[in-house]
């Protein structure tokens, strides 16, 4: 059987999805290691990929990579010497893919191929002017006008709707600016919770891994931290959604991201913040959280491989 092969490398897990018309016929999750070489990344990939050809006894027909940082789609490279993946700008990841098995090759950010995803396959269906923002280890965003993707002229447009600052007495963010969204509320925003004078007696204090599940859990329960942090973050992310609606004013807003799994209260509170703050008053805005929270990226790469987008 032929597939298409959707590589999604998130900032804490590789997703590997394998894609026969439009669905996911199989997909397996890797550790990501980020902080080391994409080459090394690229190599374990490859291995586990070969193994399900293998065993699936499938073909492959084309390979997509959504990337977390900024890429020059057309042109098939990675731009951001960000964080992730040192050695990332130096590498031909078309040349890779070809050499490993051949077909077609599409390269693209991991929020516009996720917001890609959403658009067929999803939350985002029936509208064609979206914005779409990921929740999880960083803040991600991705724009699309009248069916097309925004991307602009450095290839940044609509992309970094995590760096927006929103608090000039915030701390420093990992970009180089003072109290960006992701610097306010984002996953590793929580590491410094840890070194709070608070935290020794919240509730916090005592699971296994302190993140926003952990966070909701014990705010649910009374924990006084927790309410703080999730009050905190939910007027940080309510202020970043303003500011993309400000300023690029779409029909729907879709939120992905594992934090999405708490979307029943998530949801509500957001619309609650923002809708008397965007300056709409005839059409409504939409906001609703993603459907496909795990394949998101990965059904986008399949849509650019069999599009001309």
């Amino acid at each position: 059987m032929n597939v298409t092969v959707g590589i999604d490398m998130g900032g804490t897990r590789v997703k590997i999805g394998f894609i026969h018309n439009g669905e996911v016929l199989f997909g397996k999750v890797i550790p990501s290691k980020a902080d080391g070489s994409l080459s090394s990344q690229l190599n374990t990939i490859a291995d586990e990929v070969n193994l399900v050809l293998e065993e699936k006894q499938y073909t492959i027909d084309g390979v997509g990579i959504a990337f977390p940082g900024i890429v020059n789609a057309s042109e098939k490279k990675i731009l951001s010497k960000y964080v992730k993946y040192p050695d990332a700008t130096s590498m031909n990841l078309a040349d890779w893919a070809k050499e490993k098995w051949g077909g077609a090759f599409v390269l693209e950010n991991d929020v516009r191929a996720a917001l890609l995803g959403e658009w067929q396959f999803g939350a985002g269906h029936g509208a064609n002017d979206l914005v779409m923002i990921t929740l999880g280890t960083g803040v991600g965003s991705a724009v699309m006008f009248d069916g097309k993707l925004l991307r602009g002229v450095n290839h940044i447009a609509g992309n970094l709707g995590g760096h927006m600052t929103i608090n000039l007495n915030g701390d420093s963010c990992n970009c180089g600016h003072i109290g960006c969204v992701e610097s306010e509320s984002s996953t590793w925003m929580l590491k410094k919770v840890q070194e709070s004078d608070k935290f020794a007696s919240s509730a916090l204090s005592k699971v296994p891994k302190v993140d926003f599940a952990s966070v909701f859990a014990c705010a649910k329960e009374g924990d006084d931290l927790a309410l703080e942090i999730r009050e905190h973050s939910l007027n940080t992310w309510a202020l970043g959604i303003i500011n993309m609606v400000l300023a690029y004013d779409p029909e729907r807003i879709v939120i992905g991201g594992g934090i999405m799994h708490s979307k029943q209260f998530i949801i509500p509170r957001l619309i609650e913040l923002i809708k008397n703050n965007v300056w709409i008053k005839d059409n409504p805005l939409e906001i609703k959280s993603a459907e496909q929270l795990e394949y998101a990226g990965i059904l986008g790469l399949y849509h650019l491989l069999n599009s001309n987008l």
